[in-house]
């Protein structure tokens, strides 16, 4: 009796688990397609999509995302209406069922799949493996650009997902860097002021959860390699990379694919940061 009901509560859990995921296969994603249900977001730049993408797609480069100004002004990862605009000129309500998708690695799909998070959209998932999957299995791309007609976006923001610059080093939280070793050390500044991290900061290059034909590896892969940093679940954790978006992003959604609650990303990330020579750098 006592075996039996621990597998039934082993297959709820399994159930609680697989139901919380924002992943969606590309089988789930071909299947859902037919019925025309679902609106698909390309996060990959202009030159790409015009080469390629899944039929029914939608263009938004999440590099178009970046808003250093509401980052530095109010903490935010962009300014509300600038986001919806951009939402609404490619046809999207907060109502719509998303699947973002990038060329595999996922940091432009979690970026995007962040983004309309904090604006409140509840209904996006990330297409596991990409377009990159996509491609491999043999299912069709086109070129063509879908006709869109424009829509009205309501966003309602997550004021919660704001992580301020000021006091960020007196925070409990443990500060983790997405960016290169090299970022990281100084060698490189990727665009940024200064090289170098933030005071306190541990590395943890974002590499190191993806997976081949995969947006992430499996399970057990992460927790290990987490576990191993040091990064468990029961830490307060902040992820940075240099813009706020991508390798950051890629990791808030890897941390919360494993079930991990209390993690956020510094929308300024170390752009905003190394902007002061006055702050304090570690290298």
């Amino acid at each position: 009796m006592r075996r039996f009901l621990l597998l039934i509560v082993g297959f709820w859990a399994t159930q609680a688990t697989a139901g919380a995921s924002f992943l969606v296969s590309t089988e789930q994603l071909a299947a859902e397609l037919t019925q025309g249900q679902v609106r698909l977001l390309d996060a990959e730049g202009a030159e790409n999509y015009a080469r390629a993408h899944l039929s029914g797609a939608v263009n938004l480069p999440f590099m178009e995302l970046e808003d250093a100004e509401e980052n530095a002004k109010t903490g935010l990862p962009i300014f509300p209406r600038l986001a919806a605009s951009k939402l609404e000129a490619l046809g999207l309500t907060r109502e719509t069922d998303v699947v973002v998708y990038d060329a595999g690695d996922g940091r432009g799909a979690s970026a995007l799949w962040y983004i309309l998070g904090f604006l409140g959209h509840d209904k996006v998932r990330i297409l596991d493996g990409g377009f990159r999957k996509w491609l491999k299995e043999g299912r069709p791309v086109t070129q063509d650009a879908s006709p869109v007609v424009k829509a009205t976006y309501l966003a309602q923001p997550r004021a919660d997902w704001a992580v301020k610059t000021q006091g960020l080093t007196a925070s409990p939280a443990l500060l983790v860097d997405a960016r290169s070793i090299a970022e990281f050390s100084g060698k490189e500044t990727g665009g940024a002021r200064q090289g170098g991290h933030l005071p306190g900061a541990k590395s943890f290059v974002w590499r190191k959860l993806a997976g081949e034909l995969a947006t992430f590896r499996d399970e057990a892969a992460m927790r290990k390699a987490l576990t191993e940093a040091g990064l468990t679940p029961d830490k307060e954790i902040v992820t940075n990379c240099n813009g706020g978006l991508g390798r950051s992003t890629y990791l808030y959604a890897a941390l919360k694919l494993l079930g991990y609650e209390k993690v956020k990303v510094y929308p300024g990330s170390w752009i905003e940061w190394a902007s002061d020579p006055i702050r304090p750098i570690e290298r």
